[in-house]
C-alpha cells in the first residue's frame, strides 16, 4: 500500500489538481481518451449506456484509485465517470504519462497491474449482469454493501431506487417492486437513510 501511495504521488506531480462537485461528469462515454485521473478525496461512479438508454453502474471509485488509465490502449472512453461526493482529482495527460513511463519502469508496472485489476473487475461485473437474474443481483448488492450497525445488518444510504436500478442493470419499476415485496415479506425495512436487512434474504424470489 505504501509503495502504491508513493507511485500515485509521483504521478500526481505530473498533472493539474482541482475539485469537482457532485453530479459532474468527469469523463463521458465515447469521448476521446487523452488523460487519466487520480482520486485524492470524494467518491465517483462509472456507468455505461444500456438497452433503451438506461444507465448501468459498473463500479464506484474512491480515494487512492485512478480511472481513465485505459487511455493507454487508445480509442475512446468506454464509460462515463460521474462525481457522487465532492471530489479532488488530479488530471494527467496521456502524453505526460507516456513520457514518464519510458523513464520509470516501476510506474509502468504499477499501471499495468491496475489495468489488469480493472479488467478483472469489469469482467466479473459483466458476468454477473449476464448470468444472474435481477433479484440475485439485488441480494449480491446488499451482501456487498451491508455493514453491522448496533447488531443489525444495514445497507447505509442514501441509496436511491434509481441508483440501485443502475447498479443492477434493471428498470426502476422492477427495482421498486422487488423492494416493496421484500418489505411486505418482513425481510427489509426501507427508509431514506438506509435499508435494514431483518434476516437472511431468500436466495430465489
Amino acid at each position: 500500500m505504501e509503495q502504491a501511495d508513493e507511485i500515485l504521488a509521483e504521478l500526481a506531480k505530473l498533472g493539474e489538481t482541482r475539485t469537482w462537485e457532485p453530479g459532474t461528469a468527469v469523463i463521458t462515454e465515447g469521448d476521446v481518451a487523452d488523460c487519466m485521473y487520480i482520486v485524492h478525496t470524494g467518491e465517483l461512479r462509472a456507468v455505461v449506456s444500456g438497452v433503451g438508454g438506461r444507465m448501468v453502474e459498473l463500479n464506484t471509485l474512491g480515494a487512492g484509485e485512478i480511472f481513465g488509465e485505459l487511455m493507454l490502449s487508445g480509442g475512446r472512453r468506454a464509460a462515463t465517470v460521474q462525481v457522487t461526493a465532492r471530489a479532488r482529482l488530479t488530471r494527467v495527460t496521456r502524453a505526460e504519462v507516456e513520457r514518464v513511463l519510458t523513464l520509470r519502469p516501476d510506474l509502468a508496472c504499477h499501471l499495468i497491474q491496475r489495468l489488469v485489476q480493472r479488467v478483472r473487475t469489469l469482467t466479473t461485473t459483466v458476468s454477473r449482469l449476464a448470468s444472474v437474474d435481477v433479484y440475485g443481483r439485488l441480494v449480491g448488492l446488499f451482501d456487498a454493501l451491508a455493514v453491522i450497525d448496533q447488531g443489525q445488518r444495514v445497507v447505509p444510504g442514501p441509496l436511491s431506487q434509481a441508483r440501485i436500478a443502475e447498479r443492477l442493470g434493471a428498470s426502476r419499476a422492477m427495482d421498486n417492486r422487488l423492494l416493496q415485496d421484500l418489505a411486505r415479506g418482513g425481510y427489509i425495512e426501507v427508509s431514506r437513510e438506509r435499508i435494514v436487512l431483518l434476516g437472511e434474504l431468500p436466495r430465489h424470489w
